[in-house]
Formats: structure tokens, sequence, C-alpha cells
């Protein structure tokens, strides 16, 4: 079944390449990006791959109101959005081309680039995520899925890994308000470092890397039927075995979403318990 897309960060990386992956199943997608010239050429190849159809949305999430904008705009164009990828977002390479011979270190911050960070990476998916689920709520189905980091790359990387594991953290949480919904919400990251322009812009040859057409297959099943009762899962798409029955791949690449299941838990005091809504 054809469903409608919003894709943040669609116009060139990972997005173009999980853009593509959509368009061969003939979903129709809004993408959006800073940069109308990789928009252009992105929308351009989703159509000749089978897109129902295309539109592009110029949007900077580091500016207030942006988000809000954004999720107006595509709602208003396409009528519903079923699926919201939160894939934009701003890398450690803005503040520091060379952090893995020079580690950038967290007193090199000031409050103007900290909420850079936080705006575009955590706040902005939030915003879109809490304007476009009420109409996925009302007919039972529909999907949420971010783009965060690896948890090793969250735990050295000031500003980033502060930023995405909050993203995370809130996907995660997302997860349990919604189960039994029909409307899931699930992280989805390649699993390591992969080719793209931050890694181009760090000095990383590409074959260092993990090629970033992994992200195709993993994001083509979360939009599709088959992954209805996947929720609150973290995908690494390294693990993706396109050879086996999506279903089986899921099992292969799926993990525990956040920290849940990872290490001590803390004790908290039993009134904790009502705020709960369930367990992952």
């Amino acid at each position: 079944m054809s469903r409608t897309i919003l894709l943040t960060g669609g116009g060139r990386g990972l997005g173009r390449i999980m853009a593509h992956a959509l368009a061969k199943d003939g979903h129709s997608l809004i993408l959006s990006s800073r940069s109308e010239d990789t928009l252009i050429e992105t929308a351009a190849e989703c159509r000749a791959l089978g897109a129902a159809k295309v539109d592009y949305l110029l949007a900077d999430l580091a500016i207030a109101g942006e988000a809000e904008r954004l999720s107006d705009v595509a709602l208003d164009r396409f009528g519903t959005i079923d699926i919201l990828v939160n894939n934009a977002g701003i890398a450690i390479n803005e503040v520091s081309k060379d952090y893995l011979t020079n580690p950038y270190r967290f007193w090199q911050s000031d409050r103007a680039i900290i909420e850079r960070y936080l705006a575009i990476n955590t706040v902005a998916p939030m915003i879109l995520a809490i304007r476009l689920v009420e109409q996925m709520k009302q007919r039972g189905w529909g999907r949420i899925v971010a783009n965060t980091t690896s948890l090793d790359t969250m735990l050295r990387s000031s500003l980033y890994g502060a930023s995405k594991s909050g993203l995370e953290a809130e996907t995660a949480i997302m997860a349990n308000d919604l189960a039994g919904s029909g409307v899931t919400a699930n992280v989805l990251v390649p699993g390591g470092g992969c080719g793209s322009r931050m890694t181009d812009e760090m000095g990383l040859p590409r074959d260092a890397v993990l090629p970033p057409e992994i992200m195709g297959p993993p994001m083509a099943f979360l939009a599709s039927d088959a992954s209805n009762h996947i929720n609150g899962r973290r995908i690494q798409a390294r693990l993706w075995d396109a050879g086996l029955p999506p279903l089986d791949a899921m099992d292969q690449a799926g993990d525990v979403i956040a920290w849940t299941g990872c290490g001590i838990q803390g004790v908290q005091p039993a009134a904790t318990k009502l705020s709960t809504p369930g367990q992952y």
C-alpha cells in the first residue's frame, strides 16, 4: 500500500538513500532540507524510480517555528502524513572537522552552539512528531522513524551525542505512549560510521566506512505493513541482511531502543510507577 511520507534531510546523504528506497515501493514523498538544489535533484530521481507523488519543502529546523510550518504545509499539500522520518541533523563536523584526532571538548561550546544542536537534532523532531501523530492515531496506522547515532558516539561526541541521545530517549517514550494505537516509533541507524558529507569532511575514505545504501532496505520495511508489530526498537542497518525475509532480517538487526536492558538500572521510588505507561 502506498503511504505518504515526510522525510527530513531528504536531499542528500542517508536521506537521499532512504528516499530512493521508498520511491521504489511507490510511496508519496515530501522531502525537506535547507538545500534546494539537492532537493530538486533527489525529487527528480524519486519520480523516475516510481514514487506516486514527490514534493519538497525548504526548511531550516534550527529556526523556531520552522518545524511547525513544515508539518502544516506537508499536511496541507498531501492531506495526510502516514510516516515521519526524522533524519535531518547537524553532526560534529559543524564544529570540528578533525574531531577523531583532535577531540572537541565540552568546554569549547557556548549557549548558541548548544541550542543550535538541540534545536535541530532534538527539538524539531519532537515538534514534528507532536504535530503529526494525532492524525496518524485517528487512522490507526502510522510510523515515526528517527535516525539517531551509535551509542558509543553519544558518549564521545559533545553536542552531537547529547542531542542525538535526547532524540533516542524521546523516541523510546513515543513508542511506549503509542503502544496499541497502530502507530509505532523506532530508531534506524547505520550502526557505525557511514559514508556521508560528514565522513567526507573528516577525511575518511568511503571504503573505510559503511556504504549509505544499507539504509534503504530497513527503511522500506518500516514503511510496510509487515512492520506493524515492530515498536520501540533500534535497528542497525549494517546488520540487515537483504537476502533474508524481512522479518528475519529484522530479528537479526533489531535491538533494544535507547538504554533499556543495558547495565544496572536505577532504583526509583515506588511512586514513579504511576507515570510509567508500559515496559519495553
